[in-house]
């Protein structure tokens, strides 16, 4: 029976629990807004400045690369200083990136423009990683539903973000810019906004609260590296089997999206899509991944983090069936297909992200975060580039056949660890 001081105690935490979900939740909106929106144009400038489709998968590809080197960098940076200056810096970097992507694409500089792509993946690698902050401070009955709410708030960014591509597109042809230039703008600030929320909202900072910071008097060279980091993060994720199915959760997810999601735009321009219906399609697909993100955190603690997993892998597999028969690009199977290859994602995140958070002790859950949205990014990263060869060379329903074929083998990986699945450690008691 809880004392008065415990009931107070378990109070002020609740509240804190929830203060950072609002303030993480804002921030989301704002960070996929710039996301969103760099994405829809990011092959199609790419295209433009190649005067080729076959190398167009590398914008998404840079994107990536910016992702993978921020999720260690940040993750080693957060472990000792705290969620809040490490989330702040990857959303200003982003807004610098926007800027730089937007200056490359309308002078047609292809160094310049990647650059900023790049950058613009250190301000994704943030908005990622803002997700385990939700789950910093959430008990073990509530850690799936956390997640999800971070997720679903960027709902609304994710959806405006692709869907103001036409009104970015008339505004840059205002201002005498190239057709697909506004939209980094809009990017550049939005990014801004999620820095500026996260930099004066997120007090106290959760990983401080939880006491999740390294000590700082651990040697640099030991535990604070990045590298240092790295390597522990690769032990402990290879070392427990849920955790070792939480990154392959993770990675096939992002990896089977990215593909289809990078080459969708290239797909339909060359069926005569106008600007805004891509970007309607790539807003459905953005809803998909983060509309029912509740749902899916609540499928995660209802029914356990495996089942969700092999339900995300079931979606990403009828997702991909009809983005092979999309050969014309009907927008009677894009929409649908783009739509359900978010929500095979969503589901396949959030079960994956609570999975890895759980399956590692407290001490090790930073480094393993990192590590596990490293190779995520990484592997994506390589599909993404190979995405624009194989739409090239292939063509847009063999890239979906490989899509299928991999979120067959995610299905596959949680059956055979279903043995494992257990419940969650329990939370340490307040008071």
């Amino acid at each position: 029976m809880l004392t008065d001081s415990g009931s107070r105690e378990v109070s002020n935490w609740q509240g804190l629990q929830r203060r950072t979900l609002a303030v993480l939740m804002a921030s989301s909106i704002f960070g996929r807004a710039s996301m969103s929106l760099s994405f829809v144009f990011a092959a199609l400038l790419m295209e433009d400045i190649l005067n080729s489709s076959t190398w167009a998968g590398a914008a998404t590809a840079a994107i990536t690369v910016g992702t993978a080197l921020s999720s260690k960098l940040l993750s080693s940076y957060m472990a000792r200083r705290g969620r809040r200056p490490g989330l702040t810096l990857g959303y200003i970097a982003g807004a610098a990136g926007a800027g730089f992507a937007g200056w490359g694409g309308e002078g047609l500089t292809l160094v310049l423009f990647v650059v900023g792509l790049v950058l613009v993946g250190v301000g994704q690698g943030g908005n990622n990683l803002a997700r385990y902050a939700a789950a910093d401070l959430a008990d073990d009955k509530n850690r799936a539903k956390a997640i999800s709410y971070v997720v679903f708030a960027s709902t609304i960014g994710a959806v405006g973000g692709p869907a103001l591509a036409g009104f970015a597109d008339d505004l840059g042809k205002r201002f005498g810019l190239n057709e697909l230039i506004g939209a980094y703008g809009f990017a550049a600030g939005s990014f801004l906004i999620a820095g500026l929320i996260l930099f004066f909202g997120l007090r106290p900072d959760p990983l401080v609260v939880s006491g999740g910071l390294l000590s700082d008097k651990a040697p640099v060279t030991d535990a604070g590296s990045a590298f240092a980091q790295y390597k522990k993060g690769i032990a402990t994720l290879f070392s427990q089997p849920l955790a070792r199915l939480a990154v392959i959760g993770l990675v096939i997810s992002q990896l089977v999206m990215v593909m289809v999601m990078a080459m969708t735009p290239l797909h339909m321009r060359a069926h005569d899509h106008e600007v805004g219906t891509i970007g309607w399609v790539l807003a459905a697909h953005t809803a998909g991944m983060f509309a029912f993100a509740p749902l899916a955190g609540w499928a995660s603690d209802r029914f356990g983090r495996v089942p969700t997993i092999k339900l995300g892998a079931v979606v990403l597999v009828i997702a991909t069936v009809m983005a092979a028969l999309a050969g014309q690009a009907p927008a009677i199977l894009m929409f649908p297909s783009l739509y359900l290859l978010g929500l095979g994602w969503s589901f396949g995140m959030v079960a994956s992200s609570t999975l890895l958070t759980e399956s590692v002790e407290p001490e090790e859950q930073v480094a393993a975060q990192g590590t596990a949205d490293l190779m995520a990014a990484v592997v994506s990263g390589v599909g993404a580039l190979g995405s624009g060869l194989v739409f090239t060379m292939a063509g847009f329903h063999i890239l979906s056949t490989i899509g299928i074929f991999a979120a067959g083998l995610m299905f596959l990986a949680s059956v055979l660890n279903s043995r494992f699945a257990v419940g969650p450690p329990k939370a340490p008691q307040l008071g």
